[in-house]
């Protein structure tokens, strides 16, 4: 991400919000660890910004998609248990022994080459004396990765060979977060008696390993899928994780804000930016510039879409296509909007408010798709005090 120096535009990202949130969900899951997912970014925003945040505030667990946004966590400081959800590529492997990142495996070859690995980076042999921590994940039905049902006692007894020591044993549910359709109910379900029938056996035949299955939708609606820890994501910055799964008091992680950068007042019938879609009505529009655009998360389909941003409390509709750098809102025949003034695209201003879920509906996605889309281009900026802090200079706010 770009560093805040020459444009005025910026997400603030709410302390307050995050650490709440991780309480809302502490609550909901009881004594079960809590393992905040910070993969993509932190759901775009700020992966090391919002894990600071997380372990102080007493999370010590972790999960990333890959290797990489493992090592950045590292860079960053964050000392508390990494764990990347999906098999590392081979020549990853290495450099995620060194930084301690926890992997998950589903194959022979993959725990294999971990086992070797190990042996270099460690130089010491990997025997049952110094083992090597893993996750096994198990495929329950969402086909995306992990291994099969049938294969995971062989693996279970293949990895303790060679010297790795299951710490996990996991799955995804994909549908927990539609509790209201019968038979996507009875699909997780299954799920779960398939991971509880092979947490059974791994019990029986010795292994101990940490047990996980609920994300943020399960953790509301099926408390039998705690086990010893929920990896929770969505939520935690603040948005439910669908329709039917409401979550309440959760507070917002992230506002979306520029400054008016430029001010044209036309009259009727004029067609402001690309495509000369939709023309000016009365006697006079101020028309506000504002320096975001597509390449920054603001989807040009928005603007056919009806979104409105927020000016000095009130919705303001766009008044033209949106453009890759910039968009232009139609401020009507305002007189007070100025270069300087702050505009919100997601957040609270006043008594109003634009949320990531509205801006999903117009798009017709889901909430996760809209806040790990905000661009690289775009600074995330820790509101610690309940009040910004840009730092001198930064944004043009002094």
């Amino acid at each position: 991400m770009i560093p805040a120096r020459s444009r005025p535009a910026w997400a603030e990202i709410s302390a307050n919000a995050l650490r709440h949130n991780a309480e809302v969900v502490k609550k909901q899951i009881g004594s079960a660890a809590l393992c905040a997912v910070v993969k993509a970014d932190g759901y775009g925003h700020g992966a090391s910004l919002v894990a600071k945040v997380f372990e102080q505030a007493g999370i010590a667990n972790f999960a990333v998609a890959n290797i990489d946004e493992g090592i950045e966590l590292r860079q960053a400081g964050i000392s508390g248990s990494i764990l990347c959800l999906s098999e590392p590529d081979i020549c990853a492997i290495p450099e995620a022994l060194n930084e301690g990142i926890t992997l998950t495996l589903y194959s022979r070859e993959a725990m294999l080459r971990t086992r070797q690995a190990a042996e270099k980076v460690f130089k010491e042999s990997i025997d049952s004396e110094k083992r090597i921590g893993y996750h096994l994940k198990i495929d329950t039905g969402m086909h995306r990765v992990g291994a099969n049902p049938s294969e995971i006692m062989d693996l279970a007894v293949y990895g303790n060979e060679i010297g790795l020591k299951m710490e996990g044993f996991w799955t995804h549910l994909s549908v927990a977060d539609q509790p209201n359709v019968s038979d996507l109910v009875e699909f997780t379900m299954r799920q779960l008696s398939i991971f509880d029938d092979l947490k059974e056996k791994l019990l029986q035949s010795g292994y101990a390993p940490r047990f996980h299955v609920a994300n943020s939708a399960a953790a509301y609606n099926y408390p039998g899928s705690h086990f010893h820890m929920v990896r929770s994501g969505i939520a935690l910055y603040g948005c439910s994780p669908s329709l039917d799964t409401e979550i309440e008091d959760l507070w917002p992680v992230m506002t979306l804000k520029a400054r008016v950068s430029f001010i044209r007042e036309v009259g009727p019938g004029e067609f402001p930016s690309y495509g000369r879609k939709r023309p000016t009505t009365g006697d006079r529009t101020v028309l506000a510039t504002v320096p975001l655009g597509y390449a920054d998360g603001i989807p040009r389909r928005l603007f056919e879409s009806g979104v409105e941003v927020l000016i000095s409390g009130e919705r303001r509709p766009l008044a033209g296509t949106i453009t890759m750098d910039q968009v232009i809102v139609d401020c009507g025949d305002d007189p007070d909007v100025s270069v300087g003034d702050e505009v919100v695209f997601i957040g609270t201003q006043g008594s109003q408010s634009v949320t990531a879920d509205e801006w999903a509906d117009l798009l017709g996605t889901i909430n996760y798709e809209v806040i790990t889309g905000i661009g690289f281009r775009v600074p995330r900026i820790l509101d610690s005090s309940g009040m910004p802090n840009y730092g001198s200079g930064a944004l043009g706010l002094t």
